[in-house]
């Protein structure tokens, strides 16, 4: 409706340009699930780097926060001055977002669904015990029955050292609705999570409660294989790699990757190495990637930063029937280091549109961007108008992804297509309240195997 003027003069009017531009979706921002020594339960942390989580989750005044048992505070003389000093219970939630960190990630929200207990009350006397027996051991004559109450101690001290109690209950949780959400549906609550871990939680019901969940709320989701493939029998595979590739077929889900194997990463608290599940360390490469590169380069061929060594060494053949099944192996060679060697999700063998990890948390970041950025079009009057607007903003988005180099095609005609018209959108839709924007993508695929192929050819011979 054009506006009316009755006095003589200048006038500044601000028209709208029909353009709502779209911004890409997070892709780098994590969710951890698991147990910690302090910390809110049940609620999503926002944690932005290690000392925040360190002081939140974990604790401990310490001066030095290199790793989950940081370095006690001591006096000149090197006695310690901090009555409270960390015991040996850390959890894997530690050393997975401390893996995180160290290898690229920026942000995420954790949830600690169990506070873990101090064990050293128990085990002081059972150390004190041991000591007692051991100083014994040279003067009795009784070897045999020392050596077997010595053997019965170190079993306790072992017992008590690996006491864990069963929180799948917990990890999975209860949808009561906001505030009254518990474990991985408290995730729910924060709808900037694009990736979802649990680092070194194995157990069958919660990754498969994990799997469920990432594929409704359309996220990715990165599993860990067991410590030891004795472990798969848990998940009643063989302890072999055929069970390990039985693992992924069971967790198959285009919206997830399992990896293999669990990393060694030095602890200075201990001076020794410390085995960590991979996941934490690969959602930092995700994190890393995402933000140097793009979340349309597949998350592959990248340093493990902290990593010292491997539980597990695999060759190329061992390797080959994994990487089919979807089995993502971490590797260690002498020129490259220690690497992520894989790109495939858990529906690699059974469904090859979904095959690489990257072009399914593209699609994701494309998805969630073109929700987010079209919700102004909600109650707009349905007609060419608002066909036309749709049309230009969703081309102006993956215009940009193309020029980024997420898609594939030597124009954008052969990367993209967008309709939005009469053709998409018929009478009966129309009173239906219904529109129908028609989007078709070719996105960049990981070059998974170099082929060169060279033969001998004499000086006058052509190419």
């Amino acid at each position: 409706m054009a506006v009316e003027y009755y006095t003589p003069g200048v006038y500044v009017e601000e028209i709208p340009s029909g353009a709502k531009p779209m911004t890409a979706a997070p892709t780098h921002i994590v969710g951890f699930l698991g147990e910690s020594r302090r910390g809110t339960l049940n609620r999503p942390i926002m944690v932005t780097s290690w000392t925040q989580y360190f002081d939140t989750f974990i604790g401990y005044k310490l001066e030095d926060k290199i790793t989950p048992r940081g370095t006690v505070e001591k006096d000149i003389d090197g006695n310690v001055i901090k009555e409270e000093v960390p015991f040996d219970k850390v959890s894997d939630l530690d050393w997975g977002v401390y893996a995180f960190f160290a290898n690229g990630g920026a942000k995420c929200y954790v949830v600690s669904v169990n506070l873990l207990s101090d064990n050293s009350s128990k085990l002081k006397p059972l150390q004190d015990e041991l000591a007692k027996q051991k100083s014994m051991l040279e003067k009795t004559k009784d070897k045999d029955g020392v050596n077997k109450k010595i053997a019965d101690i170190e079993k306790q001290i072992q017992a008590t050292t690996n006491e864990k109690s069963s929180i799948t209950k917990e990890l999975i949780g209860n949808d009561g609705g906001p505030s009254k959400r518990t474990g991985l549906k408290c995730f729910k609550d924060v709808s900037e999570v694009a990736i979802l871990v649990a680092p070194g939680i194995v157990t069958p019901a919660v990754q498969q409660e994990m799997l469920a969940y990432a594929e409704a709320a359309n996220i990715f989701t990165i599993l860990d294989a067991p410590k030891t493939l004795e472990g798969l029998k848990e998940h009643n595979l063989s302890d072999d790699l055929n069970g390990l590739a039985g693992l992924s077929a069971k967790c198959a889900s285009k919206q997830s990757s399992v990896y293999f194997p669990w990393i060694n990463t030095y602890d200075s608290a201990t001076d020794a190495n410390k085995l960590v599940a991979p996941s934490g360390f690969v959602a930092g490469i995700y994190a890393r990637v995402d933000n140097e590169r793009g979340v349309f380069k597949a998350p592959a061929n990248e340093t493990v930063r902290l990593a010292t060594s491997l539980a597990y060494t695999l060759s190329d053949t061992e390797q080959e029937s994994l990487n089919m099944n979807g089995v993502n192996v971490i590797r260690d060679f002498s020129d490259k280091g220690i690497v992520v060697w894989g790109a495939r999700t858990t529906v690699a063998m059974i469904d090859p549109e979904w095959r690489y990890i990257n072009v399914r948390r593209l699609f994701n970041m494309i998805e969630k961007s073109i929700e987010m950025g079209s919700q102004w079009a909600v109650f707009e009057p349905n007609d060419a108008k608002l066909w036309n607007a749709l049309k230009r903003n969703t081309v102006s988005f993956l215009s940009r992804l193309y020029k980024a180099g997420a898609l594939a095609g030597a124009t954008q005609d052969e990367a993209f297509f967008v309709k939005c018209d009469a053709g998409t959108n018929s009478q009966d839709n129309i009173d239906a309240g219904i529109v129908t924007v028609e989007i078709g993508i070719a996105p960049v695929k990981p070059a998974e195997f170099i082929v060169f192929k060279i033969s001998q050819k004499s000086p006058q011979d052509s190419e």
